[in-house]
């Protein structure tokens, strides 16, 4: 379809010659806010998946308590634990585990062995039960000094809100980018309307229907904007190689190594087809609707 004859020189027009960098720039912009849409539903589902599910018992130090009665803190909150119903196991984290979680955010040069760490309790609720949580606490600090209980579900909820708007905010930007990719187009198309408006005249007079007019402009349009919108996919997808590349020189601890899911990647790609194709309808539906109100 892209090689037939076309009777009008549509790809003499200024107003058609830029039309393959504005999609090639629309795509490369709603190719990288895509994927921070995905990227964002990624996180969500990991984040919200680690947090749900679980409670966590912190126990402070107290002075310059010794080694073992930190320990009978820590056996008796995990006793007080499982004796509370829809609690399914109770594990201490050993200090070391908690000094490495730290390491990340405090450098490998703090001294981190000599600070006075909390001791944690990683507590797992039975899935699909009703748990006391306030109780819990109120019986945690009432026989434990030092002890608290910290409910990540609060926190988890304003985490899954506030990645939602993001999404949210992604998804409308990608549609104002769809929207103007169709402005330019309609105003493209108009001005070569007004630029050949003779020789469509001469068309009409030999015969020519109005279906006929707006393939020579919709099949113009489509090889422009895969022209412009494969170029703008190709920068896209190879600045997200990049962040990709030096994400994973990250530490793992502070931001997850694998970004992208392999069926991210076939969505970006068809970035630069939708919008060919969008930039096709645009074109036919603007030349038909001017056909229509020609005398």
């Amino acid at each position: 379809m892209l090689l037939q004859r076309s009777d009008l020189p549509l790809s003499d027009d200024p107003a058609v010659r830029i039309l393959p960098w504005i999609v090639g720039l629309m795509v490369y912009l709603a190719t990288l806010t895509l994927a921070v849409a995905l990227l964002v539903s990624t996180l969500t589902a990991n984040w919200s998946a680690g947090l749900t599910g679980t409670v966590t018992i912190h126990i402070a130090v107290i002075n310059d308590e010794s080694e073992a009665v930190m320990n009978r803190r820590v056996e008796e909150a995990i006793r007080l634990s499982l004796k509370t119903p829809g609690i399914d196991a109770a594990r201490a984290i050993p200090s070391d585990e908690v000094a490495a979680l730290l390491a990340p955010w405090l450098g490998d040069e703090a001294p981190i062995a000599d600070l006075p760490l909390p001791r944690i309790v990683d507590v797992t609720l039975t899935p699909d039960s009703t748990v006391d949580v306030a109780g819990l606490s109120a019986r945690l600090k009432a026989e434990i000094p030092g002890a608290g209980l910290d409910d990540h579900q609060l926190w988890r909820d304003k985490l899954v809100d506030f990645l939602l708007a993001i999404q949210v905010v992604a998804v409308l930007m990608v549609v104002l980018i769809g929207a103007t990719t169709v402005t330019v187009v309609i105003f493209a198309t108009r001005s070569g309307l007004a630029v050949h408006n003779e020789v469509i005249d001469v068309l009409h007079l030999i015969g020519a229907r109005d279906e006929y007019v707006a393939h020579q402009f919709q099949a113009n349009a489509l090889k422009l904007g895969l022209k412009g919108g494969f170029a703008g996919s190709i920068g896209g997808l190879l600045t997200l190689i990049v962040i990709r590349y030096t994400a994973s020189e990250l530490d793992i601890e502070l931001f997850p190594t694998h970004l992208f899911q392999i069926w991210h990647w076939p969505v970006l790609a068809s970035v630069p087809i939708i919008a060919a194709s969008i930039v096709r309808f645009s074109a036919r539906h603007t030349v038909l609707r001017a056909l229509r109100r020609m005398p």
